[in-house]
Order: C-alpha cells, then structure tokens, then sequence
C-alpha cells in the first residue's frame, strides 16, 4: 500500500489532455518524452525525421504552430477487471526549435517550461527509475515553507504542508490511513500527467503488463473512472485519488486518500 501524497492524472476513453498551455517565441523548453522526441522537417506527424532529441533536453522556442488537432498514444490501453482501458492520448501543437544545427519541429505534448525529472541510475526493472516529486521541486523551485507536526510512523497521528518557491503545495494527514491535497498553479493537464507518468510509473507497468508480466494481486492493479471532462477518479489497490483541474485559473487539485 502507498502511503504518500501521490499526484495523479489521467484521461480515460477518447479524450485527449490539451498541451503546454502557451509559450513565445525565446522561452526556455524542456523535452519530457522518455525516449526521445522527433524533430521533424515540417509541423506535422507525417513530416520527414530530422533528428532524435533525447529526453530532458533544454531548447528555446522560435515559433509557435498551432497545428491540426494533433494527437498522439501517450501509453497503449490495457485490460483491467475484464474492461478494456483505453489509450491515454495527449493533444498538441508544434514549437519550431533549433537542435544540433538543425531547424524543425516538435510536438509539444512532450514539453514543458518545466525542467524535466532527472533519471536515476541502477534502480530495478519494477521501479519507474525517476526522482522523486520533492527532490525535483526542492532543486528547480526551492522550498520556502515546511510545517511538520507528529511523526510519520505507522499508527500515529501527523500533519505537514510544504510551499514551493514556484507556488506548489503539499497538505498530508495521516494515521492509520493517509490523506493528502496538492494545489498545482499554472500547470496543464498533460504536464500534470507527464509528471505522475514517470514519478508513479503508470506507463511503465502498463508496458510491463502488456509484456505477459501482469499486475499479480488487486493492490498492483490500475482502475479509472471518468467523472467529467476535468475530473477523475483514479485508483490502485487500496488507494483512491480525485484529480480537478481548473482551466480558467490554470490550476490542479488534487486530492488522496489511502486505507489499510
């Protein structure tokens, strides 16, 4: 079971998560694709390759193109309970960028202002092999409030809430379960759900499962429900999180609960 603050997004049947909310030509970039993301010849999905740009990769924005609806399968859909989940799919537009000399572009559903999360070397296969949410927050946006009362043993009692320098909070109430809230400003959804894709693992056991490895018990397996077009209700095993995002404000909140 998952005692901790998780921060979960996600999309369910054929809706698609809108991309980086906006940028201008000379801002700073971030390539969040794991395996790399294509640079191609022109603003388009069908357009000629150009390169491979590697994943955590810093760019500067030239142009914006709006695009055509773009669409991509962020993580293929699997079976779960007997019902077939469908594809998370991320929607986007094109940011014209320079890389290793040449000019092209990439769909931003993979980028972000945001630096993206460092890999961490030597983890096992069955782990998402990413940093952790506050060891990247603490290092991007610093930490600039920390409230702690109780400890974070089984059984007992215990409140904290931490404030990064970038406007994130953290809220955590545990006891014999686990209770939380974050408030995430000016994010988009499809960063939000790049952010859970790689600190959770959500892609990473779909992949493995989809390899004949599947979830060995209900505590190892996913559960979605679409509630409405920005809110969800995601689960697994004994955790239930409820995610509402905000477009108008730009803002994400989110809600935990874990029982034992």
């Amino acid at each position: 079971m998952k005692l901790h603050l998780v921060m979960v997004f996600f999309l369910l049947g054929n809706q698609s998560l809108p991309a980086i909310d906006s940028y201008q030509p000379g801002d700073t970039l971030y390539v969040w694709a794991a395996s790399g993301l294509t640079l191609r010849k022109s603003p388009a999905l069908t357009a000629a390759k150009l390169s491979l740009v590697p994943y955590g990769t810093r760019l500067i924005a030239l142009n914006y193109f709006n695009g055509h609806d773009t669409r991509v399968e962020a993580v293929p859909g699997f079976m779960a309970y007997n019902q077939k989940i469908e594809a998370v799919m991320l929607g986007g537009a094109f940011a014209c960028v320079v890389f290793e000399g040449d000019t092209g572009y990439l769909f931003d559903g993979y980028l972000s202002k945001m630096p993206a999360l460092k890999r961490i070397k030597g983890k096992p296969e069955s782990e998402p092999g990413f940093e952790n949410f506050d060891t990247w927050a603490k290092r991007n946006f610093g930490l600039v409030a920390k409230e702690q009362h109780g400890t974070r043993e089984y059984g007992t009692a215990s409140t904290s809430r931490m404030v990064y320098g970038n406007g994130f909070v953290i809220s955590e109430w545990s006891e014999k379960g686990a209770r939380g809230r974050m408030i995430l400003p000016d994010i988009s959804q499809e960063e939000a759900f790049l952010l859970f894709n790689y600190i959770y693992g959500y892609e990473h056991d779909i992949r493995r499962d989809a390899k004949g490895q599947p979830c060995a018990n209900f505590e190892e397996c996913w559960a979605f429900t679409a509630v409405s077009k920005f809110e969800w209700v995601f689960g697994e095993g004994l955790c239930g999180y409820k995610i509402l995002y905000l477009p108008e404000e730009k803002i994400v909140i989110i809600t935990t609960e874990c029982s034992c």
